[in-house]
């Protein structure tokens, strides 16, 4: 666990004075998987019929409601704490920040950004899908320096220390990277074949929320644990299952039902006996 990569000291330029500032790990990260994402889609992009350029004129409308997203998300998850600590509502060092809040942001944003820029929402969507699935294995790695997200406590050999808490912990955050690569495998076959705009994106969403619903697993924590602050997810009242489980099965369902949703209009817009093949 290493949280803080660096930390630029206090420096005057033109006059004007800087303080000091860390340069957390997870943040580094996040943008470490942000930029492949982006050079990642537009070495796709041609594959969909989309201009690259088209990508990197995305990235605003996709990072900026993103992370406000992710940060808005976690203040609303922590608000119990946070109405009382309105000091630190925002925060530049990127910690604090929820995926669920930043993904459906940033989603919101390159919708907007399809319809002002007038080009199929599904192709473009299609280009991200895999990017943004590696983006997110990159971003956990983050969260392992970080030492945040971990898992059970166990006496492994690949156990972990964090900062502040007793004892060893799974590194839960890469098996979530490892689930997430595993689904990109999955992603890349699908895409061997040609398919109806919408469904590789519908598919990485699937994949994703799966991925996400497993991984908790390893973080979910007992009574116990919560009540010693071990625990970095916790089970939804009496169910067996967490919020955030919660929150993945909702994707799973969504993506799946939009996958077949778009395979039948795909079905349903070829000629009578046709062959079942749907160009690109």
């Amino acid at each position: 666990m290493h949280p803080v990569l660096f930390t630029i000291p206090r420096f005057s330029l033109f006059g004007i004075h800087f303080g000091e500032f860390e340069v957390r790990s997870y943040g580094v990260m996040l943008m470490i998987g942000i930029l492949f994402a982006m050079w990642w889609s537009a070495r796709r992009a041609r594959r969909w019929g989309i201009h690259p350029e088209r990508v990197m004129d995305a990235a605003f409308w996709g990072i900026v409601p993103g992370i406000i997203g992710a940060r808005l998300g976690f203040i609303i998850q922590e608000w119990g704490y946070y109405s009382k600590h309105t000091n630190e509502l925002w925060s530049l060092r990127f910690d604090g920040l929820t995926s669920f809040g930043g993904i459906l942001m940033a989603v919101v944003g390159l919708w907007l950004y399809t319809k002002r820029a007038k080009i199929s929402t599904g192709a473009f969507f299609d280009v991200l899908s895999a990017p943004l699935l590696v983006a997110h294995a990159i971003g956990r790695v983050g969260c392992l320096l970080n030492g945040c997200c971990y898992g059970h406590a166990t006496t492994a050999w690949f156990g972990v220390h964090v900062e502040g808490v007793e004892g060893l912990y799974a590194p839960a955050q890469l098996y979530d990277s490892f689930y997430v690569l595993a689904g990109l495998c999955v992603l890349w076959w699908f895409e061997h074949k040609p398919r109806p705009a919408g469904q590789s994106f519908a598919l990485a969403v699937l994949l994703w929320g799966a991925a996400r619903f497993i991984y908790e697993f390893a973080r979910a924590g007992s009574d116990l644990q919560v009540a010693s602050g071990q625990a970095t997810s916790t089970y939804w009242g009496t169910l067996p299952v967490t919020q955030a489980q919660v929150a993945a099965l909702v994707l799973v369902v969504l993506g799946g039902l939009w996958l077949w949703v778009l395979g039948r209009r795909s079905r349903a817009s070829l000629p009578e006996d046709a062959p079942e093949e749907t160009p690109e």
